[in-house]
């Protein structure tokens, strides 16, 4: 049993934090910000290259053994893949300690191929008190059968949107083509390929449409089509590269349609769905994880099969054409909805980590201080 709330109560975070930024590092700066509103933070940042990652999580372990104390709470941020098993050495010293914590779940592989062995090695090594959170209550509903015996008490539901929403002001639609957008870390596994293709086919069948492409390219396969495309469609096709700040917000403003076509087995419920929908812009996404839960509505689904969604996007696109006004206003009422509900889910979680909540998320600023002070805090939890 936790103890009353307190604001002053000390919270480990043990997770992956920038570098290199990802969705799951990304959203750890912003809850580390959060959490540092009810509670002195301690952080030790599990993210490093992979040689490394046994001295690392053996590392967190001995801290948690050495350093924690009765009355604090830990906050974990679930590794992916081979690294799951690593994580079971830090959750025996948690449960040797008798610390309450929580498991962050940013993965839907478990659930996708699971039950997996890695994950209930996790799951026996905690013991009843790991709690764990999921991002959306289908998602936990799932975990909880294929892992908790059916045991609701021991899984949270937090969606991402509570911390990943910035009301966007309305704007005036430029005049320009139709432009359709992505952006990620750009990979095969991200279905940047039928992105591509899409495009491709409306230009072929004489759309005025245009695409812009943003992000990294960390995929060698994707290098080759990108140049081809770009040296066929000049006035058509950009690649802006990584975005961020006034830029990202600058590549909402300029596009109309979201294209998130992923077919990765982690995809749980991407942080663009929820930038896209708060500056306006409409989304369409495979049925991958969670998505389908926060698509503004069903037609908005992909098959990754280009030709099937070339004629899904210009359907929707020519709906969006008839009254951009009204559906930039619809999808930041949808991105507010969501917010709304996810700040109800938070409240339940702080609550249950013994924390007094606080309704007010984050700043920007504030998650680039996380960023900054990272090897600062790290240090004093060492």
């Amino acid at each position: 049993m936790l103890d009353k709330p307190h604001p002053q109560r000390r919270i480990w975070f043990i997770g992956p934090f920038p570098p290199p930024l990802h969705g799951q590092a990304g959203y750890n700066v912003a809850m580390a910000a959060h959490l540092r509103e009810m509670g002195d933070v301690r952080i030790i940042d599990t993210g490093s290259i992979s040689w490394r990652k046994v001295a690392v999580y053996l590392g967190a372990a001995w801290t948690m053994l050495t350093q924690s104390r009765r009355g604090d709470v830990v906050y974990t941020s679930a590794p992916g893949q081979g690294a799951l098993w690593l994580f079971g050495i830090v959750v025996l010293a948690l449960r040797c300690r008798g610390l309450p914590f929580f498991v962050h779940h940013h993965s839907y592989r478990p659930i996708h191929a699971g039950p997996t062995a890695a994950m209930r090695f996790v799951i026996a090594l905690g013991g009843q008190g790991q709690r764990h959170i999921l991002l959306s209550e289908h998602m936990r509903r799932a975990f909880v059968d294929l892992y908790l015996d059916g045991d609701v008490h021991r899984a949270l539901a937090l969606s991402n949107a509570f911390l990943f929403y910035e009301a966007e002001k309305p704007t005036d639609r430029p005049d320009r083509p139709l432009t359709l957008g992505h952006m990620s870390v750009l990979a095969s596994e991200k279905g940047v390929d039928v992105v591509l293709a899409v495009f491709e086919n409306l230009m072929k069948a004489g759309a005025d449409v245009r695409l812009l492409l943003a992000g990294p390219v960390r995929d060698s396969r994707l290098t080759a089509p990108i140049a081809a495309v770009a040296a066929r469609y000049p006035q058509h096709f950009e690649v802006l590269g990584r975005v961020d700040g006034d830029a990202k917000r600058q590549f909402y403003n300029d596009i109309d349609l979201f294209l998130l076509p992923s077919r990765l087995l982690d995809e749980a419920e991407p942080l663009v769905l929820f930038e896209a929908y708060a500056a306006g812009v409409d989304v369409m996404a495979t049925e991958r994880g969670c998505i389908p839960e926060r698509l503004i509505a069903s037609d908005r689904i992909l098959t990754g099969d280009s030709s099937v969604d070339t004629a899904s996007v210009s359907s929707v696109a020519t709906g969006l054409a008839s009254d951009w006004s009204a559906s930039r206003s619809s999808c930041r009422d949808h991105a507010t909805r969501m917010h709304a509900s996810a700040c109800q889910e938070a409240q339940s979680l702080f609550m249950a980590m013994g924390l007094e909540p606080t309704r007010r998320p984050a700043t920007r600023a504030e998650r680039l201080a996380v960023c900054a002070e990272k090897r600062h805090l790290q240090d004093s939890a060492s």
